[in-house]
C-alpha cells in the first residue's frame, strides 16, 4: 500500500480500533488460492497485533494455513469520494477519495476452530439476551460443522496503516468538506467525515 507521510498511522491502537470498527476483512495469499473476505478478530498478545479467523475447508486457502504462507490482512475503514466543488479553489485541484485502511503481513498458522468460533460469535452476538450462543449446539452437529472450517491466526509482523482523510489540504478546506460528507445520506461517508473530525483535532 503505497502510504505518504501525510497519511501514514504509526499508532497500533488505531489500527486495533479500526479492525473492531470494521472486522469484514480480506485475506490474500501469495500462492495459488484466491483472496478470501472473511469476519476477523484482532486481539494484542505481548504488545504484538495478531488477527484470527476460519476459512471453509473447501477453500483453497484452507491449504494455504495448513503451509504456514505469507499472507496479507487488509481492513477497510470508512471511505467517501470528494468532489473538488467543495473546495475554496476548486478548479486548482482535482476531485480524491477519502479512506482508512490497514494491511497486516505475517504468517498464518492453523489454530482451535472451535476457540476461534466462540470468540467471533461472542463479538459479533454481543451477549444479547437472544444471543445465539453456539455452546448450546448439539456436540454431533458441532462437531461435524468443525469439521468444515480451518482456524487460522496470523501475528503481524508488518503493519502499513493509512488514514487519507485530506490532512494534506487547508484546514478550511477539510471544514467544508467534513461539512458535505456530514449530510450525505451514506452512512458510510457521515462515518468517513467523523473521522476527519477526529483528525483535524489531532
Amino acid at each position: 500500500m503505497y502510504v505518504p507521510p501525510d497519511f501514514e498511522v504509526a499508532d497500533p491502537a488505531w489500527v486495533l480500533e479500526l479492525i473492531e470498527r470494521f472486522p469484514f476483512g480480506l485475506l490474500v495469499t501469495g500462492d495459488e488460492a484466491g483472496p478470501s473476505h472473511l469476519p476477523m478478530i484482532a486481539e494484542v498478545r505481548n504488545d504484538e497485533l495478531w488477527v484470527l479467523g476460519h476459512v471453509a475447508r473447501a477453500n483453497a486457502q484452507a491449504r494455504s494455513i495448513a503451509k504456514q504462507s505469507p499472507a496479507t490482512v487488509v481492513f477497510t475503514g470508512a471511505h467517501a469520494y470528494v468532489s473538488a466543488s467543495w473546495y475554496e479553489e476548486p478548479y486548482v485541484t482535482v476531485p480524491t477519495w477519502n479512506y482508512s485502511a490497514a494491511h497486516l503481513c505475517g504468517t498464518l498458522r492453523e489454530t482451535d476452530a472451535w476457540d476461534v468460533v466462540v470468540r467471533l460469535t461472542a463479538k459479533f452476538e454481543r451477549g444479547g439476551g437472544d444471543a445465539w450462543d453456539p455452546q448450546r449446539l448439539e456436540a454431533g452437529f458441532r462437531e461435524n460443522q468443525l469439521r468444515g472450517i480451518v482456524a487460522f491466526e496470523m501475528r503481524a509482523q508488518r503493519i502499513y496503516a493509512k488514514a487519507k482523510l485530506s490532512q494534506n489540504r487547508t484546514d478550511a478546506d477539510r471544514i467544508r468538506v467534513i461539512a458535505r460528507l456530514s449530510e450525505s445520506p451514506d452512512q458510510v461517508a457521515a462515518q468517513c467525515a467523523q473521522d476527519m473530525r477526529r483528525a483535524l483535532r489531532r
